[in-house]
């Protein structure tokens, strides 16, 4: 017998190993990125446990785990809400991000690391293998970890403390954005290129192509991001149609 919608007890049971709370977690997340919940609506836990047929128990520990990342914020009564991203926040971001990132890959091309650089282009290469030959799927947030270790590694190697905590802290501060940009294998296939070029010009100690290849995979990345990030907030604020009429 399936748990009514307000039973409070925890259900544990899976398909597939996937957690009722991470199939939720992972469907509502997918629904606030595409902007389908408008801007001021509540998350009800009693109506998206009746959507999705499950106890509000895996519900409500899905939306704890979205206000956790970001995507919800509470109102002044305690309510969750869709985050509304900060279009002009997220330029300034980029436009500091874009500057030390520079930096970073400069110093790594002039007296980074070798061995702890050649060890990250060991593992991108398989990576890229991987994915290019059906082994590894590269879609959604695993794929924005694995890229912000990528530029963490690089800081890392170039050896300048200060540029790599900054870094760490600049990517808490855009990872909500940046999930909208690795959704499209167009997109993963272009990452997966610029790493390897990044990375072949620091191994050669190409102190002014380096930062140029990476200032132009930040400015990639920071378009792609706004455009999503604009269709996600255009939907979210889109009124609804009340008329029952068609469209014309």
């Amino acid at each position: 017998m399936s748990p009514s919608p307000d039973d409070d007890r925890t259900p544990r049971g899976r398909s597939g190993g996937v957690s009722q709370a991470e199939r939720v977690y992972l469907e509502i997340r997918d629904r606030l990125l595409r902007g389908e919940f408008p801007v001021g609506k509540r998350l009800v836990e009693l109506q998206l446990a009746a959507d999705h047929h499950i106890s509000r128990t895996p519900v409500r520990e899905a939306l704890r785990r979205l206000e956790g990342d970001g995507h919800l914020e509470r109102d002044p009564s305690g309510g969750l809400r869709p985050a509304v991203p900060s279009v002009r926040q997220m330029r300034e971001l980029y436009d500091v991000r874009v500057v030390l990132e520079e930096l970073l890959v400069t110093r790594a091309a002039a007296d980074g690391e070798r061995e702890a650089l050649e060890a990250l282009q060991t593992d991108w290469t398989k990576l890229s293998e991987d994915w290019h030959e059906g082994r590894a799927d590269l879609h959604g947030p695993d794929f924005v970890h694995a890229d912000e270790d990528f530029h963490r590694r690089i800081a890392v190697a170039s050896g300048h403390e200060t540029g790599e905590r900054l870094l760490r802290d600049l990517n808490d501060r855009i990872r909500l954005l940046r999930i909208h940009d690795f959704t499209s294998d167009e997109r993963i296939r272009a990452t997966l290129a610029e790493h390897t070029e990044i990375l072949r010009a620091i191994l050669d100690g190409e102190t002014q192509a380096a930062p140029a290849y990476m200032r132009a995979h930040v400015l990639r990345s920071a378009l792609v991001v706004r455009e999503r990030v604009g269709v996600a907030l255009a939907r979210m604020f889109e009124v609804p149609d009340l008329t029952g009429e068609p469209p014309a």
